[in-house]
């Protein structure tokens, strides 16, 4: 038969996706398992009464003991301290009660010989917990459900305890002016482990299903970047815990911001506060969420009971509005929709977190499919990393950024290699636009356009010539669109970061500045008429580009000389000026670093060796949440892998033809460098002077230039590949992604404070 080998193909393929799910299935209860074994069962409780001298033995009537409980208080049981009198029972029970204030029973345990030991505590719990709409005393009865086979005691002080009396029998019998040794247990873990894990087991096992099926049948890399990394992006959703992502408390006020002027209302107070529904109001703080156990417990929990609210701006919350500087429509659009329809707050997150996901997942599965067929797979792998999925999960502009710089990336790529339809020039220059205002250290990334010939961004069509006259000059349209894409960024650039150009330059001579920005502008200008004027002859050339070699070299040594030299410092007395912290009140702005080189050198060559690898880490995503406030750092070997498939991707085929000339692999050498210095630049600015390494910079800054550095790596012609590897690689990505969520999960729910 002649469609037997494809069948074939099919039906292994279907066999090995099915496994894969089976398999993740399995894993995702065997996390569970392990998670329940050690995080299972346990209680988290509040002292009642911490006072205990003496032993009361345990009457045939039993003990009635009342403890109060605040309203909207949470009761999930309580704890007792018993006493076997140094003996070990071969049998017994006992009996636990509890009954509200209107003597309805709400709660009854049992504990027996095996479980309760000598001057040891006791926890007698229930899954569903009991919560008072207003103050109420409850009545906790104990009593013996099978003899013991010696007298069972418990611990109690000696008089009654702030109000908390204690009887002989059931009810007020005979009173003991005494006070058991009682703790309230107000949270408990019980099987939420097992079900938090099994919550992750559909998405996970879709995403593997879906990768080895596709992958398998060697389908497009765009639908499989668009269907696996919807699988991996949803369950990131929910291994990432509520505002935990990196900064997402303040991206959340950004958002909701932007939602509630979309809805015409008014956002903020007189103080400059954010507006807030009711029950949105409790959320809303100025700090990283909560991860463990029982944070993803409430998260849960709070998702399926909390009623929600009206889209109506009533309560003043802790958050400033004004936040954030990023492009916020896609997470404000989720956000708004669930308002409208009343959702509770974990709800709207959700939607917040999943239209930022599906923004994400359209540009990097329009990039996946524009890029040259040789670069596909190297996308493909960075689309879907830890690092890139956890910021389209979250509520971070991140993951728009990301799509856009990989975007306008995989777009000049392809149009290194064909002319430019008009939709693409409309494309690249709406790219370019949103690139440059979109974060300020992404700028350089702009001059990639250059790297296309000019010939393939002639907006005209069957033209006669290949350059038009302006004033006597020939040049390429090509050329004139170039310019003004490298223009409008500029402006838009400036205009979005003119605030924080200032702020960084805040102790240098504004009007030096100025006026060497007017000079570079005058030199660039004139450059380019001398370039237009001398480009026809080899010898006039040569005189150019040394010339320009010259100019360039006399201007970088006279501008740091000048700005190292222009005054401006602090005095003795600032240096010692300090947060309460021990923090400096002064960070490496522009004018300190011009001032102080060899310190801010030190500064960057104590840094590398301390924090290289963990921004390695940041890079690939091997870190999770946001580092500075919880490190959740899964094992190194699936960095190691992730970093092999994101090689194994980038190398070339034999016999393939490079991609980038020499002068364009230069280029874009620069392009990375000019990143690599806005980053530190960035990253130096927020650092106090008294620091002795950067703080604040985090691997993930440098994600969107990932494909550069990939792309120098695919133009060597020292290693290379006999085949394409691109459908495997971006499986190993995806199962290494998996493994890292599943991992972190683990991470997350286990995390303890430290003490």
């Amino acid at each position: 038969m002649p469609n037997s080998h494809p069948l074939r193909r099919g039906l292994v393929a279907l066999l090995a996706a099915l496994l894969a799910a089976a398999a993740v299935w399995m894993l995702c209860r065997w996390v569970g398992y392990d998670l329940q074994e050690r995080l299972g069962n346990q209680p988290v409780y509040e002292i009642l009464n911490d006072d205990y001298s003496q032993i009361i033995d345990l009457p045939e009537e039993g003990l009635t003991q009342e403890i109060p409980l605040r309203a909207g208080q949470a009761f999930y049981g309580v704890r007792l301290n018993f006493s076997t009198h140094g003996q070990l029972y071969k049998s017994g029970m006992i009996m636990v009660d509890v009954f509200a204030e209107d003597g309805t029973q709400i709660a009854q345990t049992a504990g027996n010989f095996l479980n309760i030991f000598d001057d040891t505590f006791t926890a007698f719990t229930v899954e569903t917990p009991y919560i008072p709409e207003q103050d109420e005393t409850l009545t906790i009865h104990l009593y013996n459900a099978v003899p013991w086979d010696g007298p069972l005691g418990l611990w109690a002080s000696e008089g009654e305890v702030d109000g908390m009396p204690l009887y002989s029998g059931k009810g007020e019998n005979t009173p003991l002016d005494a006070t058991l040794a009682v703790q309230l247990v107000a949270n408990y873990s019980g099987q939420w482990p097992t079900v938090l894990a099994q919550r992750l087991a559909l998405p996970l096992a879709v995403a593997a299903f879906a990768a080895v099926l596709l992958a398998l049948l060697h389908v497009p890399l765009a639908l499989l970047v668009a269907v696996v990394g919807l699988a991996l992006g949803f369950s990131f959703t929910r291994v990432t815990p509520a505002l935990v992502a990196p900064d997402e408390y303040t991206h959340l006020a950004a958002a909701y911001e932007l939602a509630g002027v979309w809805s015409g209302q008014q956002t903020t107070d007189e103080n400059g506060k954010l507006l807030v529904r009711a029950c949105d109001a409790p959320y809303f703080a100025t700090k990283t969420g909560e991860i463990g156990v029982f944070a993803y417990k409430a998260q849960v929990q709070a998702a399926q009971d909390d009623a929600g609210g009206p889209n109506e701006l009533t309560e003043v919350s802790e958050a400033d509005a004004g936040q954030g500087s990023g492009n916020y429509w896609a997470q404000a659009l989720g956000i708004w929709l669930a308002r409208l329809q009343g959702k509770n707050f974990y709800t709207m997150l959700s939607y917040g977190r999943l239209a930022n996901l599906l923004l994400y997942l359209i540009l990097v599965t329009a990039a996946v499919a524009l890029a040259p067929a040789a670069l596909r797979g190297l996308f493909a792998c960075v689309a879907l990393l830890p690092m890139s999925l956890q910021l389209a999960g979250s509520l971070s502009p991140d993951g728009g950024v990301l799509g856009t710089v990989f975007l306008f990336t995989a777009l000049c790529m392809a149009l290194r290699t064909r002319p430019a339809t008009r939709w693409q020039l409309v494309l690249l220059a709406v790219l370019a636009a949103a690139v440059a205002p979109a974060k300020a250290i992404y700028l350089p990334v702009i001059l990639l356009c250059l790297a296309i010939p000019a010939e393939h961004l002639d907006p005209r069509r069957n033209a006669i010539s290949p350059v038009i006259s302006l004033r006597g000059a020939t040049v390429r349209p090509g050329r004139l669109v170039q310019i003004a894409i490298l223009l409008v960024a500029a402006v838009l650039w400036t205009i979005t970061n003119l605030s924080e150009l200032a702020y960084a330059a805040r102790d240098m001579n504004r009007l030096l500045l100025l006026a060497g920005g007017v000079a570079v502008v005058v030199l660039l200008v004139l450059a380019c008429a001398l370039y237009l004027r001398l480009r026809k002859t080899p010898h006039g050339l040569r005189w150019f580009y040394g010339g320009t070699a010259a100019v360039i070299l006399v201007a970088a040594v006279g501008g740091v000389y000048t700005l190292s030299h222009m005054g401006g410092g602090l005095a003795p007395d600032q240096l010692l000026q300090v947060h309460p912290n021990g923090d400096s009140i002064w960070t490496f702005s522009f004018g300190y670093i011009c001032r102080n080189l060899p310190a801010t050198v030190k500064l960057l060559l104590r840094t590398l060796p301390e924090q290289a690898g963990l921004w390695l880490q940041g890079l690939l995503g091997t870190t999770l949440g946001e580092p500075i406030v919880y490190r959740i750092d899964v094992s190194w070997l699936l960095g190691i892998g992730l970093l092999l498939a994101l090689l194994v991707a980038a190398l070339p085929i034999q016999e393939q033809k490079s991609l980038l000339a020499r002068r364009t692999a230069w280029g874009t050498v620069g392009i990375l460098a000019c990143v690599v210095l806005a980053v530190f630049a960035a990253a130096l600015n927020w650092t106090p002077i008294n620091y002795q390494t950067l703080f604040g910079m985090q691997g993930r800054y440098l994600l969107p230039v990932l494909p550069l550095a990939l792309l120098l790596v695919h133009n060597n012609r020292l290693v290379a590949l006999r085949r394409s590897a691109a459908h495997g690689a971006v499986l190993t990505v995806a199962v290494l992604t998996l493994l890292t969520q599943l991992q972190g999960f683990s991470l997350y729910a286990s995390w303890q404070p430290v003490s």
